[in-house]
């Protein structure tokens, strides 16, 4: 897709816009108006030379010839060798120039007529009406007409006369636009800059913020055109931050799960190195291999929460067999059990105990509460899984005879990186935040309890089941 290196402002962009439909609106309104008032200033000048015509007729037939002006200098004193009439003389140094008339009697003798177009031809026999005629050079607007007298009347206008009036109306259409547009281009720019003031205000707050602030923009003093920006700018943050969080918690996630296999790995990779019998020596290894196994089916489990997480987790819930995830994870911390000589067992219903759910999350949570119970109860000591229905739901227990927690303090384990002060093991304080998590997936419930052992922790967990 092609981006503008330079793309203009939008103040400047809203300007040129606004001017560009002022200038194409106006522009032919003006032009409009114009051609409407030339037309109808030729219809009332050729309204006028019309009455003029029929009046000057009328005063001629009633005996009201002009009289000789023979004292003027420039008249033309012609009449009586051409056609025995009046000359009347008209002033060179005013309008009478740019008017005049003839009138001629029934016979067709010229009885009188302007010095000005004294020698214009005589009209056709059918000349009648208003025609254009071209005189010494100059165009003339002429009507003619016949009255009951029979006399023949032709009184024309000089066209030079309307163009001045045509040229004073272009100049009184365009003279208004030619001051105005840079005036309004200016008022427009003023005014385009004032409403886009909420815009400087939030490019001002924005370059306030510190850098990486993920603090919410205040939408609420923003007009209703800058809002959806500032929601969606907000929303765009909240997501910045659960990504970030999520993020965070997947690092340390992965050391805190990584941390045990790792170790186990190690111890047994560094008791091969030392030990002389062949025997001991494949069994250490081999136990490193099924190590190393567990750490890559672990990560992949890690990665598979994370997605989770993300929102990823848009696949379909499955049923679950309770039993058959608690059994392999016991089955993945055999090495762990039979290293601190603890008593585990798995008690559960005849009938499978369905839960509908992500096996990532389930496992996750059922290894990290068993191995929690294994590392904190003594040697020797005893750890039990029971798993049973309670009508709709699914009953989870597992407890231990160890050193339990106490009731006060119960709530506070669930709490990312909490690790009791009489902790004699070592942990980043992330199992029992990543059971919550699961737990949360799944609108389930956790109980911490009194062991049904005497002593220890009985940590209780409830979800619907599947119908059985």
């Amino acid at each position: 897709m092609r981006t503008d290196a330079h793309p203009a402002s939008l103040r400047t962009r809203l300007t040129w816009l606004i001017i560009a439909v002022m200038v194409a609106v106006l522009i032919p309104l003006g032009w409009i108006s114009y051609r409407r008032e030339l037309r109808e200033m030729n219809e009332l000048l050729d309204g006028r030379l019309a009455q003029a015509g029929r009046t000057l007729g009328t005063l001629i037939a009633h005996g009201e010839l002009p009289q000789r002006d023979a004292e003027l200098p420039g008249i033309k004193q012609d009449g009586e060798t051409r056609h025995h009439g009046v000359v009347v003389s008209v002033h060179p140094r005013n309008y009478e120039p740019e008017v005049g008339f003839q009138a001629y009697d029934p016979s067709g003798e010229l009885i009188a007529a302007t010095s000005n177009l004294s020698d214009l031809p005589p009209p056709s026999a059918d000349e009648r009406g208003f025609r254009d005629i071209r005189h010494e050079g100059r165009l003339w607007r002429t009507f003619t007409l016949q009255n009951r007298a029979n006399l023949v009347i032709r009184i024309g206008e000089r066209s030079d006369n309307r163009q001045d009036i045509a040229r004073g109306l272009v100049i009184e259409h365009t003279l208004p636009l030619l001051i105005g547009l840079p005036l309004l281009a200016l008022l427009v720019s003023l005014a385009v800059k004032r409403g886009l003031r909420p815009v400087a205000v939030l490019t001002e707050m924005l370059d306030r913020r510190t850098p990486g602030s993920r603090k919410p923009m205040p939408a609420n003093v923003a007009p209703q055109e800058i809002k959806p920006l500032i929601v969606a700018l907000n929303q765009q943050l909240e997501r910045l931050e659960d990504a970030l969080e999520r993020e965070h918690r997947f690092a340390t996630d992965v050391a805190h799960e990584l941390r045990t296999p790792l170790a186990a790995t190690m111890i047994h990779l560094e008791s091969a190195m030392i030990s002389d019998d062949p025997t001991e020596v494949e069994f250490t290894v081999r136990n490193a291999q099924q190590s190393m196994a567990r750490l890559g089916r672990r990560v992949e489990q890690i990665l598979a929460m994370a997605r989770l997480e993300a929102g990823a987790a848009s696949q379909q819930r499955t049923a679950l067999d309770l039993a058959r995830i608690a059994t392999e994870v016991i089955e993945e911390l055999a090495p762990m059990i039979v290293e601190k000589d603890i008593t585990a067992s798995l008690s559960n219903d005849d009938e499978p105990v369905v839960v509908r759910g992500h096996e990532v999350a389930l496992t996750a949570m059922f290894r990290n509460l068993i191995e929690n119970a294994l590392r904190y109860t003594e040697a020797g000591g005893q750890v039990e899984v029971a798993i049973h229905r309670d009508g709709t739901m699914a009953i989870i227990d597992i407890y231990d005879n160890g050193p339990g927690i106490p009731e006060g303090r119960r709530q506070a384990v669930f709490q990312r990186f909490h690790r009791e002060e009489e902790s004699a093991t070592r942990g980043y304080g992330l199992g029992l935040n990543i059971v919550q998590r699961a737990i949360e997936l799944h609108e389930a419930s956790v109980e911490l309890l009194e062991s049904p052992l005497g002593r220890g922790l009985l940590v209780r967990i409830r979800m619907v089941s599947e119908a059985a």
